[in-house]
């Protein structure tokens, strides 16, 4: 084909992706109860104000994004590419998450997934291996998963796909190494920029990176081409640095100052535990192809698929000593396993015994089956049965049960409070938290006493015993493993028990909440005594020595 038609060609396969994937998109969206809270409302709260300030003042809309850029942990640089679909489809859900599948999800899917294609096809390769390859690409529920849930940090992959790219082009920086790590550090940049945990993917791709450069100069004995590498990755380095320093100055010197195990040591789990998590995102027929993937890879030496899949697993242990990945946090990891799913696709399609199309068409309806039984409640009651052609972790539109019991409590809420009155929530978890609250009603914003969630975080916030009005549950609510909400769980067990702090509440009303839990609402009938704070902190301090009882 000429470069018109080529052009034209991939256009066609774009705007098509599109399509369809606005089509999932809607039907997902349409499923879903509106009631959106944590990091499932944060950044599409932030679309709609971005999209409101863009409108009324294009200037300070500029301004504040450059300072979001330089001190935010997350910035809103990522939005500003999604700001057009807001200007044309308004700030709808439908129109927040359809823009991050089109400038984000199906750009990645189609880079690495004609990357990974043309690293693994060969000239006897039958035609029909790209398109399978192809749809198993837009069909990867790793790239989906987050972003249903309205998180926009595919963004990243599509900067960590074009590095990738340029890396491997380069022969790992000794070609051209000068221009090829200015390109490569500029893409690893804008990666951290747009998210900055993508930080120990650059440095898990860089690790790989090295590894493979040093085996095959030693293999090739040409060690004189480690220092076209070394300079290539000099550049690369003063590229990330020079810009991290020029346009995050503030956020750099945060990040270096900032423990970060010592913050997210409640979100950190065993190893065993965070594979268990990693593994239940795809389902059983997938990992079987993906190591087949290498086990081909190998065989072929197919050193695109195997870099990636070491790049892979090093950003996984990196970035599991401070936590356990969450759907947005393992999508690099995810993202370079792919290359080896594709190597299995092809390999299986090439088959001489197998008739191509239908090889081809079978990958499909496979990538088709967990794509619907991971993400559409129909699909996973069908194929209950068959439960290893989809993930073990269900990504299903968000719903709660008792819906009327939620909005009763709103309502008493509402009723109950005076308008200098606040409340407390002692729950952190889905099926009870003060966002939740305040998803299902805005006017309780001014109310809430904003409590603690994460012990190692945030620490407890002594205000929540001042509020009039409290919400606990039982059994308690928490998100994180066992001991990492002790802020929660022991103000919340006191209340309950009324012993301690809850001897100075009365209960109010209970409520039926979703998963078996019991929600009831209490009314402060004296203050809080310092003794009883005591005694409260005296039992913190069994865990957190270092936590001093606040001046009551």
């Amino acid at each position: 084909m000429t470069k018109n038609e080529t052009f034209r060609f991939w256009i066609k396969t774009y705007l098509c992706t599109i399509l369809l994937g606005v089509a999932f998109v809607a039907i997902y969206v349409a499923l879903e109860e509106p009631i959106y809270y944590w990091d499932f409302a944060a950044y599409f709260d932030i679309f709609n104000q971005q999209g409101v300030l863009l409108v009324e003042d294009p200037v300070r809309w500029l301004r504040l994004l450059r300072g979001s850029i330089a001190t935010d942990d997350y910035s809103t640089a990522i939005l500003a590419p999604l700001m057009p679909f807001y200007l044309l489809f308004g700030g709808s859900r439908l129109s927040y998450v359809a823009g991050v599948v089109a400038v984000y999800l199906v750009p990645t899917a189609l880079f690495m997934g004609r990357m990974s294609y043309m690293e693994a096809v060969s000239e006897t390769s039958p035609s029909w291996g790209w398109p399978a390859v192809w749809i198993a690409a837009f069909l990867y529920t790793p790239f989906w998963a987050a972003t249903l849930r309205g998180w926009p940090d595919i963004g990243g992959c599509l900067a960590l796909s074009a590095a990738t790219y340029f890396l491997w082009k380069s022969n790992f920086l000794t070609r051209e190494p000068v221009i090829s790590g200015i390109r490569v550090g500029g893409y690893l940049w804008l990666a951290f920029m747009l998210r900055r945990w993508y930080a120990y993917a650059g440095i898990g791709g860089g690790i790989s990176a090295a590894f493979f450069c040093l085996f095959q100069a030693a293999k090739d004995r040409d060690f004189p081409v480690l220092l076209k590498a070394a300079l290539g990755g000099v550049c690369a380095l003063l590229v990330v640095a020079g810009a991290a320093l020029a346009f995050q100055q503030p956020l750099i010197l945060r990040i270096l100052w900032t423990n970060y195990g010592d913050i997210y040591s409640g979100y950190k789990t065993t190893l065993a535990s965070q594979l268990d998590q990693v593994v239940s995102r795809l389902s059983y027929v997938n990992w079987l192809l993906i190591i087949f993937g290498l086990y081909i890879s190998f065989l072929r030496r197919n050193r695109f698929s195997l870099f990636c899949a070491v790049a892979s697993i090093t950003t996984f242990f990196l970035f599991t000593r401070t936590q356990d990945p969450d759907l947005h946090h393992s999508m690099p990891m995810f993202l370079w396993l792919f290359p080896a799913y594709a190597q299995a696709i092809v390999a299986i399609v090439s088959m001489p015994a197998l008739r191509s199309r239908l090889s081809a068409a079978i990958i499909v309806v496979v990538a088709g089956l967990a794509f619907l039984g991971t993400f559409f409640p129909i699909g996973r009651q069908l194929l209950s049965p068959i439960n290893y052609v989809y993930a073990s972790q269900g990504i299903l539109p968000l719903h709660l049960d008792s819906m009327s019991e939620y909005k009763r409590l709103t309502d008493d809420l509402t009723r109950e409070m005076r308008p200098e009155d606040r409340f407390a929530v002692f729950a952190s978890g889905s099926v009870m938290n003060s966002w939740l609250l305040f998803a299902l009603k805005r006017s309780l914003y001014p109310h809430i006493e904003w409590p603690c969630q994460v012990d190692s975080r945030d620490g407890f916030v002594p205000d929540t015993l001042k509020s009039r009005y409290a919400v606990v549950t039982d059994p308690p609510v928490t998100h994180l493993q066992s001991g990492a909400q002790l802020c929660v769980t022991l103000s919340n067990q006191y209340i309950l028990d009324g012993k301690g702090i809850g001897t100075a509440y009365r209960r109010l009303a209970e409520y039926k909440l979703s998963g078996g839990v019991t929600g009831y609402l209490y009314e402060q009938t004296r203050p809080v005594s310092k003794a009883e704070v005591d005694a409260l902190y005296t039992d913190f301090r069994k865990k957190y020595p270092s936590w001093i009882t606040p001046e009551w």
